[in-house]
C-alpha cells in the first residue's frame, strides 16, 4: 500500500516537472538579457506562488486521495465479501439443483415403473374381461338353452325330464294312453358348433336320420316331431320286439326294419313332410 503512495506522489511531482519544463520552452529566451533584474525577481516570485499553489493543491489532492482510500479498501473488501458470499449461495444452489435434479430422476423412474405395473394390470384386466365376457357369453348361452328347455317342457306334454347336464339333456318320451308301451329314452348332447345330437339307449331303435341332430334354435319342433314319431310307431315297434323275442333265432332284426318301412311307407312319407 505504501509503495502504491508513492507512486502516486512521484507521478504528481513528474507532471509538475513537465509543466515548468514546457514553460520554459515556450518562453523567448532571446529576451532575457533585455529583461530586468525587478522583472525577473517579479517572475520568479510569481512562478513561487504558482508552485505553492500547485504544490498545496497536490497535497490538497493527496489528503482526499487518501482519506478516499479507506473507503475504497472497505468497499472492495465489502464487494469481496459479497464475492464470498456469492460465491458460496451459487455452490450451495448448484448443490441442491444437482440434489432436487437427482429427485426429479428418481421420481421419474419410479413413475415410470408406476406406469408399467398400471399397463401391465390393464392388460391383465383386460384378459380378465374377455375371459369374464365369454364366461357371460357361454352362461347366456346356458340360460338361453335352459329357457329354451323350460319353454320345451312347458310346452309338450307325454314327456318327463331325467336328468340336465351341462353338455346333455336325459328325456323320456311317453306314449299318451298306452300305459303298457315304454317310454323312449333320448339323450341330446350339445356339440359347440351350437348344435345338438339325438342318441336312444334302445339298440334296436333307429331314429331317423332328420331326426338325429339339429340347431339348438330348433329344438323344440324337433322334440314333437320325435314324440310324434315315437307315438306313431311305438305299437309297431312294441311287436317288433315281442317278434324279435319271439323269434329270435329265425328272424334278424334289421329284417324287421325292412317289414317296418315296407308296413309304413305311408307314415313315413307323412312324417317326412310334416303332415303328420
Amino acid at each position: 500500500m505504501e509503495r502504491r503512495r508513492k507512486q502516486k506522489m512521484l507521478c504528481s511531482q513528474l507532471q509538475v516537472l513537465q509543466l515548468l519544463l514546457g514553460f520554459l520552452q515556450e518562453a523567448d529566451t532571446a529576451n532575457w538579457e533585455e529583461t530586468s533584474p525587478e522583472l525577473l525577481s517579479q517572475e520568479v516570485e510569481e512562478m513561487k506562488k504558482k508552485w505553492k499553489s500547485l504544490k498545496t493543491e497536490y497535497k490538497k489532492t493527496v489528503t482526499e486521495v487518501e482519506e478516499l482510500i479507506p473507503q475504497l479498501l472497505e468497499k472492495i473488501q465489502l464487494v469481496q465479501q459479497k464475492k464470498t458470499q456469492l460465491e458460496v449461495a451459487l455452490q450451495q444452489y448448484q448443490i441442491q439443483a444437482a440434489k432436487r435434479q437427482q429427485h426429479l430422476k428418481e421420481v421419474f423412474q419410479k413413475q415410470q415403473l408406476v406406469i408399467q405395473k398400471c399397463q401391465i394390470h390393464i392388460e391383465q384386466l383386460k384378459d380378465e374381461i374377455q375371459k369374464l365376457e365369454q364366461s357371460a357369453d357361454c352362461w347366456m348361452q346356458t340360460v338361453s338353452r335352459d329357457t329354451t328347455l323350460a319353454s320345451l317342457q312347458n310346452t309338450l306334454q307325454g314327456m318327463s325330464l331325467v336328468s340336465v347336464g351341462d353338455q346333455e339333456l336325459v328325456l323320456d318320451l311317453n306314449v299318451r294312453n298306452k300305459c303298457e308301451i315304454a317310454p323312449l329314452r333320448v339323450t341330446l348332447h350339445w356339440t359347440s358348433e351350437g348344435e345338438f345330437q339325438v342318441e336312444t339307449v334302445d339298440s334296436m331303435l333307429r331314429l331317423p336320420p332328420e331326426l338325429q341332430r339339429g340347431a339348438t334354435s330348433h329344438i323344440t319342433p324337433i322334440i314333437l316331431e320325435l314324440q310324434c314319431w315315437y307315438q306313431s310307431y311305438a305299437s309297431l315297434l312294441k311287436e317288433m320286439k315281442d317278434l324279435h323275442e319271439r323269434y329270435y333265432y329265425i328272424m334278424d332284426w334289421g329284417d324287421l326294419w325292412v317289414i317296418l318301412h315296407a308296413l309304413c311307407k305311408h307314415w313315413v312319407s307323412k312324417l317326412s313332410l310334416g303332415v303328420w
